[in-house]
């Protein structure tokens, strides 16, 4: 009698390793974790581009606070210190939210390669020559406009100006609604503010920007606590 192969023998060998493989079924393919994946991918690399973005406009909120409430705090006489002193303030307290916003800013920037790399690139460049304009611009008013306040109004308003619109364009470009919506209030707030006048713009930028930011602040922050969990369900 002729014997078995020995991959036929005892249910082994060849038959014994096929036969199991053939009768599980492939799994389907579930979209709805492959999108959740993207998604969170497309968040992480968001939060890399933004920085810490709660902190970002924290930092701005009182920034706004700090320089237009001693501004306008002078100005009213609530406010003990004399209109140098509060120039001083506003001047220092922009200046320390600009630095604190560019470290954070390149801190999250490490590591990002290929289109993500070009854009945050160009995003940076665009503030850069953004408020290399302003300096510009806020020279040349400053030549052709004597009065004080006015100067004021024109130089604060074109400083918010680009920062909504650069606000407005990261938003569209990195696909983050909130920081879009940011933007479009400080576009409203710098409407205000000339709407308002030199009597009155300091209080628009101190009450509703400041506002704004604070806001947004808050909003970002809830947000990051809503998608941890979320984060740790997925995985």
């Amino acid at each position: 009698m002729a014997k078995k192969p020995a991959g036929l023998r005892g249910g082994s060998g060849l038959q014994g390793n096929t036969v199991p493989n053939a009768a599980v079924p492939d799994q389907p393919l579930d979209l709805a974790s492959a999108l959740r994946i993207v998604d969170d991918a497309e968040r992480s690399v968001r939060r890399q581009l933004n920085g810490n973005a709660a902190l970002i406009y924290l930092l701005w909120a009182l920034a706004w606070v700090a320089g237009y409430g001693a501004l306008q705090g002078s100005r009213d006489g609530w406010l003990p210190i004399q209109l140098s002193s509060a120039l001083a303030v506003l001047g220092a307290a922009l200046a320390a939210a600009t630095i604190a916003t560019v470290i954070l800013s390149v801190r999250g920037a490490r590591g990002l390669r290929g289109p993500t790399s070009f854009q945050a690139g160009m995003y940076g460049a665009s503030w850069a020559l953004g408020f290399l304009i302003m300096g510009i611009l806020s020279v040349l008013i400053g030549r052709a406009v004597d009065d004080f306040w006015v100067r004021g109004m024109l130089i604060n308003s074109v400083a918010v100006l680009i920062v909504g619109l650069l606000y407005v364009t990261g938003g569209t470009t990195f696909n983050d609604q909130r920081q879009c919506y940011l933007g479009l209030w400080l576009l409203v707030v710098t409407i205000a503010a000339l709407l308002s006048g030199p009597n009155h713009f300091l209080a628009v930028f101190l009450y509703l920007g400041s506002a704004g930011l604070l806001a947004g602040s808050v909003t970002e922050y809830l947000a990051t606590r809503r998608r941890r969990p979320a984060a740790v369900n997925h995985a």
